[in-house]
């Protein structure tokens, strides 16, 4: 993890005791090995498959890596598949954190980085379909 403070200064808003710190930052340092797919189960379907599918690739070539840039591009292709971008959020903060909980989600993403992101994405989504 590059950036351990701005990491804190996402979280500290949400905890009271250094326990909480735990829970919330630990996914910046270590991609979750389990995620909330009952959250997801009820709402994945092809079109959110395609979607990230499609935000892979984009993100992928994607040669500026910050919040504003990914969450711009993140609206954008769900625009062009006619999807809510409320109805992605979801699904992609569990792909990153492993469950409901958690900054924003396009923070987390340009803090982990690039590489991390995409391997974060591509690993739940595997696990999405397994129980959908």
């Amino acid at each position: 993890m590059r950036n351990c403070k701005q990491a804190i200064t996402l979280v500290k808003d949400r905890c009271t005791l250094i326990p909480d710190f735990v829970q919330q930052l630990s996914f910046f340092f270590v991609a979750p090995a389990q995620w909330d797919t009952d959250a997801v189960k009820p709402k994945w379907n092809d079109a959110k498959k395609l979607f990230f599918a499609e935000l892979i690739r984009n993100y992928e070539l994607a040669t500026t890596w910050d919040a504003i840039t990914l969450e711009n591009n993140f609206k954008e292709i769900a625009a062009v598949n006619d999807l809510k971008p409320g109805e992605l959020m979801l699904p992609f903060r569990i792909m990153l954190v492993g469950g409901k909980f958690g900054p924003g989600v396009f923070d987390i993403a340009a803090l982990i980085g690039k590489q991390e992101t995409l391997q974060r994405i591509e690993k739940a989504m595997v696990a999405f379909s397994a129980v959908a």
